[in-house]
């Protein structure tokens, strides 16, 4: 059980490090082939860590924006084609990005990326910075479920929910930034001696063959622009 429950949990470093590739592919001219095999990757990758619904869910998103780029738009009308074609494009090349970041929130529980980003030796200021921040959006939506439920029970509805829910969570951000703050400088988080962890990161054989294919299509690339391939 314990085995089973490791090969779900997405390695760190492994994320890491194709958020980086993914990064490179978008921000860089690549063939239209190079783009679909990073998707079907990812979606594989969803796939084989049990993310069915987000695999689902990304296939359906990326669709619909090679029907808007390349369908909707070029019958629209010149003044629509014009204001979302650049927003169809950039999206389109930000879903590589968007599909790792999403699977590492759902499969890499935060103990298990501080352990990773110690291993790569990362800053230690930017180790407690972003496990603040990570750990601050799930107490706002749980803050934010609360005054949904207070809410349903008093019958707000309209703008006025609107404000119900702006206004108190508003109040209480500065306070749940504080005690989060807080609560890392108590478990010595900006200690610099060096750190132990429960945690033992071990990438398992669906995170070693996710890098070695992140690797090859990032070689792909380096050699489709230095014209290795005429593609």
């Amino acid at each position: 059980m314990e085995e089973a429950r490791r090969c779900l949990v997405f390695d760190p470093r492994v994320g890491l490090a194709l958020l980086v590739f993914a990064n490179l592919a978008a921000f860089s001219e690549q063939p239209f082939w190079m783009e679909m095999i990073w998707i079907g990757f990812l979606l594989l990758l969803m796939l084989l860590h049990h993310c069915f619904a987000m695999a689902g869910k990304s296939l359906l998103i990326f669709g619909g924006i090679l029907c808007l780029q390349y369908w909707i738009l070029p019958a629209a009308p010149g003044w629509a084609a014009t204001s979302f074609s650049i927003f169809a494009n950039y999206a389109r090349r930000m879903m590589p990005c968007l599909m790792i970041g999403f699977l590492m929130l759902r499969r890499t529980p935060m103990p298990y990326l501080v352990a990773g980003m110690r291993k790569i030796h990362f800053p230690q200021r930017l180790i407690v910075a972003v496990s603040v921040t990570l750990r601050y959006f799930p107490a706002i939506r749980e803050e934010t479920g609360y005054i949904r439920d207070a809410m349903r029970l008093r019958g707000v509805r309209g703008l006025a929910k609107l404000e119900g829910i702006m206004v108190p969570l508003m109040v209480s951000a500065t306070g749940t930034a504080e005690e989060l703050s807080a609560a890392a400088v108590t478990r010595g988080i900006e200690d610099p001696a060096p750190k132990t962890s429960l945690v033992e990161l071990r990438a398992s054989p669906v995170d070693c063959a996710a890098f070695v294919v992140g690797v090859g299509l990032t070689a792909a690339l380096l050699a489709v622009k230095l014209g290795v391939f005429p593609w």
